[in-house]
């Protein structure tokens, strides 16, 4: 079953937008400079999709309750207008026009994460409010946008990463309860990790090799032993690379497993019920969805 959406949708996200218990989808259309909200109908159907103005081309799009209100919002990254947009949850599955906060150029992924404490649904320092964390593509850099409680952000503090920051995730890697920052740099072949000092405020990255075009990660205890293990999607290599994590925010050489062609995204999540997280990749090449099995 297909549901339309605007021009070339490019990026979705799956939550409760109405509170009714029932999961609704969120899709930010490139080509049209918005995103839709699809309503769960409760039967495995959805509504019509119901849109939202954003800045010139959104790539990307996150959920979280940035206000306190109970109900998740909705944050998007606007790679044209070179802004984030948080458009505020009503209460009745619409929300409000979107408030833009400037970030650096071609911002390409953002993340919702408390900096500053556990990580929950996305506090990076620990005052139980979500911040943005945004992928600025062509200044190479990632910003951090702390929430000051009122539903706005402080201005961006910046941090430097090598050459094309692509689709970064938020985990915590050292254990200490606080979310780090890792990001595939798409032009350097490379994965940084930048710790998370506690203040809100975040180490100089440190770098691993990957694969050739690193597009995309993912963050899982693969192997069982409490650390957080990083996955990255090796767009030009074919592969996706599995860094173990030793212990100390540190990481082992990447082992490569081949994939089909151009995987551009990747997951991870237990898809067979034994209680290991599995790997999903899209090989957007070969038009088709791969799935590693985990037998660690």
């Amino acid at each position: 079953m297909t549901y339309s959406t605007g021009s070339s949708p490019n990026s979705l996200n799956a939550v409760d937008v109405n509170d009714d218990g029932k999961l609704d989808i969120i899709v930010v259309n490139y080509g049209s400079n918005n995103t839709g909200v699809l309503l769960n109908r409760g039967n495995g159907t959805f509504s019509a999709q119901t849109t939202y103005s954003t800045g010139a081309g959104p790539v990307e799009v996150a959920a979280a309750d940035v206000n306190g209100d109970g109900k998740p919002d909705i944050i998007v990254a606007n790679s044209v207008s070179n802004n984030v947009g948080v458009l505020l949850n009503i209460g009745n599955g619409t929300f409000s026009a979107q408030t833009t906060y400037s970030v650096g150029l071609w911002p390409g992924s953002v993340v919702a994460a408390d900096v500053n404490g556990a990580v929950v649904a996305a506090d990076v320092n620990g005052d139980g409010k979500p911040d943005i964390i945004v992928a600025n593509f062509d200044s190479n850099n990632v910003g951090v946008l702390l929430n000051i409680g009122n539903s706005t952000f402080l201005t961006q503090t910046t941090y430097l990463t090598d050459s094309g920051p692509a689709g970064m995730t938020a985990a915590d890697v050292n254990g200490d309860g606080k979310p780090d920052i890792i990001v595939p740099n798409l032009n350097s072949n490379n994965v940084g990790v930048l710790l998370n000092i506690g203040n809100g405020t975040f180490a100089a990255q440190k770098t691993y090799s990957s694969g050739s075009g690193p597009y995309s990660v993912a963050a899982a205890d693969i192997n069982g032993d409490d650390k957080c293990d990083i996955i990255v999607a090796n767009l030009n290599s074919n592969n996706v690379g599995v860094l173990l994590n030793i212990g100390n925010g540190t990481f082992v050489a990447e082992a490569t497993y081949s994939t089909d062609s151009s995987p551009a995204y990747v997951v991870a999540a237990d898809v067979n019920g034994d209680g290991k997280p599995d790997i999903i990749v899209a090989n957007s090449g070969s038009n088709n969805i791969g799935v590693f099995l985990n037998y660690c």
